[in-house]
């Protein structure tokens, strides 16, 4: 049996003391690319059944990679347990185990014959299930809970979020109620579990303004058309070969079927071995070119396809990754970088410890991953730590926590994330163009702090069961509303509070108030200086705030919390 990283033990307790406090309620693990989702899932079955032995669990998924990596991983991770695969495509059908591992497409309508009704589903690549009633997933669940209202359906994804309807736990129709644990990105980065993906400037960039999308996305028929041309793709594979040169194995993701084949034959004129996978590509063929491009050697070998290699594709030797193609899909954004993230470390050092990985990493031949971006998916999409796709619904009340809605498209009124740089709706651009090559970070810490000017400033006593009450403020920016907590009342704490104390008193001073007040209520009756800028750098989801300026234009009066104005994004 495997023994856990430290997230992924962290990661398994949060989600039995999830279940526990929320009966009833279906749970998602926010678990990126490389951070062994497939052992989370096979030891959250072994607790199951260590604590509840014989426990009926269906582990749904769509890939039949995926499956045999679940099936193979829970046979050593789990010795003896009872499982079978279901999946035509393996050409496995048992039904009569205590787990049965599923593909949703060969068992979606086959509910009856199961021996018994499951009591937990687990769903791999969670993302995939819709709102909508009428898909696979929702028919089967539904037949599912309606026999045992009490089954538990567990997601697991890295996308906690979909184009058409926003986070998987809101809205209506939701399946999931809510997170019971997240492992970010910038952890697993700086932890030394992700080789960092780093996105340098490249010349050549795709023209796709007036190609046609539907459902937030390019149309893929139209796309292809506009971007497989001579010109371009020359253009492309000769800077893909300059970057190239010191990179051991390349994957390169089209807009369509011919433009894979038409970008092979021009990378095979600089002498480098190239295959191409299509949906069209027989699976034998298949089978052969993807063991044939993870093989360990140093011959510079490179892999084009058409977003069929972005779940359940798993070779760390990738260095190098070229967007030949635009989207403005968040998550074939993230599925497609996560191909290229995984580690390689060098022999000789201590993997137990952060700094022996980041020194492995650092010593290999892979130190890092290359994005070339020559469909402007990083700038349009922005840092891969930063999306987050949010929406409001009729009749339900928008929480708070730091991932709100912070800005509405002028175009259409659909209400959209921070780091979006286009309207997933109506693809409205928030940037200006010239300005893509400044927002071309891959990762949020890539971002350099900035001055922004600050509209209104709004105060609020915010308060959570348990906890001590902050005083909650909201600048208002152009780039949306950004907010800190300044927590006056923790000075009747114990020292583990007093960085929060701290930080009040020297957030009071900053404003010429030399005696903090000593409860919230007191602080919101101060007229607080607004500041005409702050200094903040985005951290994930968030912002931090570094610094402030303050002008000497006099201060308009306190404004109450529900007099909102209109920004002019």
């Amino acid at each position: 049996m495997k023994t856990l990283r430290p997230y992924q033990d962290a990661a398994i307790k949060s989600l039995w003391l999830w279940i526990e406090n929320n009966p009833g309620k279906n749970p998602l693990i926010d678990a990126p690319v490389a951070s062994g989702k497939t052992l989370l899932i096979c030891e959250f079955i072994r607790q199951i059944h260590e604590r509840y032995p014989r426990t009926r669990i269906l582990v749904l998924s769509h890939v039949k990679e995926l499956l045999e990596q679940c099936a193979t991983e829970l046979h050593g991770h789990y010795p003896g347990s009872d499982y079978g695969i279901y999946c035509s495509g393996l050409g496995q059908k048992r039904l009569h185990n205590d787990i049965t591992i599923a593909s949703i497409q060969s068992i979606y309508n086959k509910f009856g014959s199961l021996n018994r009704c499951p009591e937990v589903i687990i769903i791999d690549e969670a993302h995939l299930i819709s709102h909508k009633g009428e898909t696979q997933y929702r028919k089967f669940i539904e037949q599912a809970k309606a026999i045992n209202p009490n089954c538990i359906v567990a997601g697991f994804t890295g996308t906690v979020y979909r184009s058409d309807t926003g986070r998987l736990d809101e809205g209506h129709n939701k399946l999931f109620d809510g997170v019971a644990y997240t492992i970010s990105m910038e952890y697993m980065i700086e932890q030394g579990y992700w080789a960092k993906p780093v996105c340098p400037q490249i010349a050549t960039k795709m023209d796709v303004s007036g190609v046609a999308t539907r459902g937030g996305d390019y149309v893929i028929g139209d796309l292809e058309k506009r971007i497989n041309t001579t010109e371009l793709n020359n253009a492309c594979v000769k800077e893909l070969i300059e970057h190239g040169k010191t990179r051991k194995k390349w994957l390169v993701f089209t807009a369509g079927i011919q433009h894979a084949h038409d970008v092979a034959e021009d990378i095979k004129k600089f002498g480098v071995a190239v295959r191409v996978v299509t949906g069209d590509t027989p699976p034998e063929e298949r089978k052969q070119t993807i063991a044939w491009f993870s093989e360990k050697t140093d011959e510079i070998r490179c892999l084009v396809n058409v977003a069929v290699l972005t779940t359940g594709f798993n070779v760390p030797d990738i260095d190098l990754l070229a967007f030949m193609r635009p989207t403005r899909s968040p998550v074939l954004y993230v599925q497609i970088t996560g191909r290229g993230v995984r580690p390689v470390y060098a022999p000789g050092y201590d993997l137990s410890t952060k700094e022996g990985r980041l020194e492995a990493i650092a010593a290999s031949h892979k130190p890092n991953c290359m994005i070339l971006d020559f469909g402007g998916v990083v700038s349009s999409l922005g840092p891969i730590d930063q999306i987050s796709i949010r929406k409001k619904y009729d009749g339900e009340k928008e929480g708070e926590g730091g991932e709100a809605i912070m800005k509405i498209c002028p175009s259409c009124g659909a209400e959209c994330a921070a780091a979006q740089r286009y309207c997933y709706a109506c693809s409205y651009c928030f940037i200006q163009l010239e300005d893509e090559a400044a927002n071309a970070a891959i990762m949020s810490q890539d971002i350099p702090p900035e001055w922004l000017n600050v509209l209104n400033v709004f105060y609020k006593k915010h308060e959570k069961e348990g906890k001590t009450p902050s005083m909650k403020v909201s600048y208002y920016t152009l780039q949306g509303s950004i907010n800190e907590w300044i927590c006056f009342e923790h000075h009747i704490h114990t020292d583990n509070r007093r960085y929060a104390w701290n930080k009040a008193v020297q957030w009071a001073s900053d404003r010429m108030i030399s005696d903090p007040p000593q409860t919230i209520e007191d602080a919101l009756n101060i007229n607080w200086p607004k500041p005409s800028r702050i200094y903040a750098r985005k951290k994930g989801n968030f912002y931090e705030i570094l610094d402030y300026e303050f002008s000497n234009e006099p201060q308009p009066e306190k404004i109450g919390e529900e007099e909102y104005f209109d920004i002019p994004f």
